[in-house]
């Protein structure tokens, strides 16, 4: 039987559910059984401790982490630290073109995991999007000067993807590779002249 994987997210605009979306895809491409949670909406099917295996993947926006996955891995810290277990941020400043804001978001992954006494097997700060068009008034207005502030865009008129997928796909084969990780290949004897 699979190992059992547990994907949850949490997800303001979507962006963190599309690339847990295709972590789970790539989990599942290696022979893995995964389950894919939005932490905000619906619950595990199984008991946490249950799962071979879990990642954790959340959005920050304006330094504030996802409040389902702040209760889910406060909840679940023990399990988490027993079990292979990842965790992936998704936040604008991942991709800055300034190291400032690609160091802030490193900084903030560190400070989540550090907080709730987590040490999960691997964590990567992954580049996000500017959803303008889907913002409030005072959020598009604080991400503007925000991204303006790194070298970002500040063009409301649409939103702006700065997801590096070949760093999701790496991230994704790190997992399958940490939990489930293939048999090494046996050697063949050399064959002698003779």
């Amino acid at each position: 039987m699979a190992m059992r994987v547990l994907v949850i997210f949490g997800t303001s605009y979507g962006q963190t559910e599309k690339i847990a979306v295709r972590i789970g895809a790539s989990l599942q491409r290696r022979g893995l059984s995964v389950e894919l949670c939005n932490a905000a909406r619906t619950p595990p099917a199984l008991p946490v401790e249950e799962y071979s295996a879990v990642v954790v993947g959340c959005s920050i926006i304006a330094k504030g982490h996802q409040p389902a996955i702040e209760r889910f891995v406060r909840e679940h810290v023990t399990t988490l630290n027993r079990v292979p277990s990842a965790f992936f941020q998704v936040s604008a400043s991942a991709g800055s073109a300034d190291e400032r804001g690609r160091a802030a978001a490193q900084r903030l992954l560190d400070e989540f995991v550090a907080s709730h006494d987590w040490t999960p097997i691997l964590s990567a700060s992954i580049a996000g999007a500017i959803n303008y068009t889907r913002y409030s008034f005072l959020l598009r207005w604080y991400m503007k000067r925000a991204s303006a502030k790194h070298g970002g865009t500040t063009d409301t008129s649409r939103d702006h993807e700065y997801t590096d997928w070949a760093q999701v796909d790496r991230f994704a084969l790190a997992i399958a590779n940490a939990i489930n990780p293939l048999p090494e290949r046996v050697r063949e004897p050399a064959l002698s002249a003779g």
